[in-house]
C-alpha cells in the first residue's frame, strides 16, 4: 500500500515539533548559495551596541527592541520586520483573538519575505512548466506553509532573545546572521537578502545551518517525481489547512 510522507521543515524536531525533518539535510551544513547570489562578500564585522565596545544587539523575544545604531540599510529593514512580529506575539489582545493574530503576522511578514521568488526557487526548472494558475495556486500554499514554519520558530522561543551577529552585504545582496537564545537553547537563524527599489526583502533563510529553500526544493522533488504536481499541490493543501 502506497504511503504518502509530509512536507518537513528544515530543523531538528527537538526545536519543532510539528513539523519534521529529511535525515540526509538534517545531517549536513552545507548550504551553498544559489545560482546568481553574490559568493564573495565585503568584510563581516559584528553590530556594535556601544561604539567602544562591539557586541551583539539583543532584541527581547518577551518585548520589542528599540535598540539598533550602526545597521545598515539591510539590517534595518530586517530588524524592523523582527520587531514588528515580536510585538505582534506578545499583544495580549491579540493573543486572545487567533485569527486577528494571524493576519497581522502574515502581513508583516509578506512585507519582508519575498515568498514569490522563493516559491520558484523551489521548484526550480519545473517552475517554467506550470501554467499561470498552478504557479499562483504554489505560491499561495507555499507561503502558508513557510509563514507556519517561520512562525512556529519565534513563538517557541518566548521569553529569550534575538541577537544580531553579524551581516555581509555586497551591492544588492545582503548576509544577516542572527541567534535566538533561551534560557536553555540557543538556534541559528540566518538570512539572505536581496534590495528591490527601495527596500530589503528576504529570498531564503536558513535554521541551524540548513536552507529552507533548498530543503523544500530537495522535497518538492521529490514528490513531484513520485508522484505528480497536482500531488504536491494536494500534500500542501492538506498540511496548510
Amino acid at each position: 500500500m502506497k504511503t504518502h510522507q509530509k512536507i518537513y521543515l528544515g530543523v531538528t524536531g527537538a526545536i519543532l515539533t510539528t513539523l519534521l525533518i529529511v535525515p540526509s539535510l538534517a545531517a549536513s551544513n552545507h548550504t551553498p548559495a544559489p545560482a546568481g547570489d553574490p559568493v564573495k562578500v565585503e568584510k563581516p564585522a559584528p553590530v556594535a551596541v556601544k561604539v567602544e565596545k562591539p557586541a551583539p544587539v539583543p532584541v527581547k523575544v518577551a518585548s520589542v527592541s528599540t535598540t539598533g545604531f550602526g545597521f545598515s540599510a539591510a539590517a534595518n529593514d530586517l530588524k524592523m520586520t523582527v520587531d514588528q512580529v515580536l510585538e505582534i506575539v506578545t499583544d495580549d489582545n491579540l493573543r486572545k483573538d487567533d485569527r486577528s493574530r494571524k493576519m497581522a503576522l502574515r502581513k508583516v511578514i509578506g512585507q519582508r519575505f519575498d515568498f514569490s521568488k522563493m516559491a520558484r526557487h523551489t521548484l526550480e526548472n519545473d517552475w517554467n512548466n506550470r501554467s499561470s494558475q498552478e504557479k499562483q495556486q504554489f505560491i499561495r500554499l507555499f507561503k502558508k506553509l513557510l509563514e507556519k514554519s517561520y512562525l512556529h520558530i519565534i513563538e517557541n522561543f518566548q521569553g529569550g532573545k534575538v541577537h544580531f551577529l553579524s551581516e555581509r552585504v555586497k551591492g544588492n545582496y545582503a548576509f544577516i546572521k542572527t541567534n535566538i537564545i533561551s534560557e536553555n537553547r540557543t538556534i541559528a537563524v540566518h538570512y539572505k537578502l536581496k534590495r528591490e527599489g527601495k527596500q530589503w526583502r528576504v529570498y531564503d533563510f536558513l535554521v541551524q545551518g540548513v536552507s529552507m529553500v533548498r530543503n523544500y526544493r530537495f522535497q518538492f522533488t521529490k514528490v513531484i517525481r513520485q508522484e505528480s504536481f497536482k500531488g504536491l499541490l494536494k500534500r500542501l493543501e492538506e498540511q496548510t489547512a
